[in-house]
């Protein structure tokens, strides 16, 4: 049965590839369609809600001002739902039944990997907007993202935790997901080799809602500081109310999952004092995040975007440059895919960036802080 499976499976991508190649020789029409792989439904809904608004806002500025090349721009979302096997159904969907050439996605590690399966042999680029596992730097030639990787965000978080906040014992909370395992291992490993010891480091399973267990555990290592990862703010909002409840006082430091703004608002209380890591943009400094945030704000009833927002919207406005610098009669994207590689100190919501030779965006990362209900700026820190 597992043969026939796996017989099947490569047999579409076989027809996906050949249906590819076939239209590279296209014109495409009179509309640019554009793939979205984002979760929709399931605790990680709030990622592709977030996402595809910020896409839209893009598409609708892109139309507005007359489209890419007179063309009109339109979006087709699929729902990847944040796991693997939806995720390489709807890349297939997108490409065989849709026809596109591009596609942005997925939000999380596991969809992104499994889209890329598919994706890469078909010679379709993929831009992902917050897949940030070290694991996507590999997965293709033809596989980007405007997010960075957590080898950068992990290392950054121990060393702020080591240097600035003076902790000498850490302790770590994370989820059993290639995201959170992957800034898990990093953190860990840069901790130690900047002279601090891991005094406890427990894991939790998808779907988990009582971490007593691992709080009490924590808290009887008395660390000086706690690095949680959660994979969506629904747990990470349960550990962090669960640590304050059992008195545990140790700094917590996190990823860049609940530092969503709208998260931080609805719950000041329980994250008052949450230090975390994410790319570093500038909302007051740089006049396209200012327009961004201003779009965001007026469409959406004042809700400020989060990085991955402004990361999804950028991700757009690259693929717009990309198309127009290789052409919009008939869309390559083997020049697409060289012009990427390319692409130096461009500029964007989330500020200026460059990609390496694996795709992945060089560009800076801001530590955070969550004060009164606010996400507020402590700079730029070097790994």
């Amino acid at each position: 049965m597992a043969k026939i499976v796996t017989g099947i499976i490569i047999a579409a991508v076989i027809v996906i590839g050949a249906l590819a190649i076939f239209n590279q020789s296209g014109t495409g029409g009179e509309v640019i369609k554009i793939g979205v792989i984002e979760p929709l439904t399931g605790d990680e809904a709030s990622y592709g809600e977030s996402e595809t608004r910020a896409m839209q806002i893009a598409v609708d500025e892109i139309n507005a001002a007359g489209g890419i090349g007179g063309k009109t721009v339109e979006l087709i979302i699929e729902d990847g739902k944040c796991d693997p096997l939806s995720g390489g159904t709807a890349a297939q969907k997108l490409i065989a039944i849709d026809g596109v050439k591009i596609i942005v996605g997925g939000a999380c590690v596991g969809e992104t990997i499994a889209a890329a399966a598919v994706t890469e042999p078909a010679k379709v680029i993929l831009i992902s907007p917050s897949a940030s596992s070290p694991k996507v730097s590999t997965i293709g030639d033809f596989v980007f993202r405007t997010y960075p990787s957590d080898a950068l965000a992990g290392r950054i978080a121990a060393k702020y935790s080591y240097g600035e906040l003076k902790a000498k014992k850490a302790a770590l909370l994370t989820e059993l997901t290639d995201y959170a395992k992957g800034l898990r291992e990093v953190y860990r490993e840069a901790f130690k080799e900047f002279g601090g010891t891991i005094v406890e480091d427990q894991t939790y399973t998808t779907g988990d809602t009582d971490f007593r267990t691992q709080v009490l555990k924590i808290k009887a290592a008395k660390p000086d500081v706690i690095y949680i990862v959660p994979q969506t703010n629904t747990p990470g909002l349960a550990i962090v109310k669960q640590l304050r409840e059992n008195n545990v006082k140790a700094q917590i430091v996190t990823a860049e999952v609940l530092l969503d703004r709208q998260v931080a608002k609805e719950n000041a209380a329980a994250l008052e004092g949450v230090i975390g890591v994410e790319p570093a943009i500038d909302w007051e400094g740089n006049p396209k995040a200012e327009a961004f945030r201003e779009a965001h704000r007026a469409k959406f009833d004042g809700a400020d975007p989060g990085a991955f927002a402004a990361n999804s919207y950028d991700a757009v406005y690259l693929i717009k440059e990309a198309i127009e610098a290789t052409g919009v009669e008939a869309i390559d994207t083997i020049k697409m895919r060289d012009w990427l590689y390319g692409v130096k100190d461009w500029a964007g919501a989330v500020g200026s960036f460059t990609f390496d030779e694996n795709g992945d965006p060089v560009m800076g990362e801001n530590v955070r802080k969550i004060v009164d209900g606010e996400v507020t700026d402590l700079g730029p820190y070097a790994p």
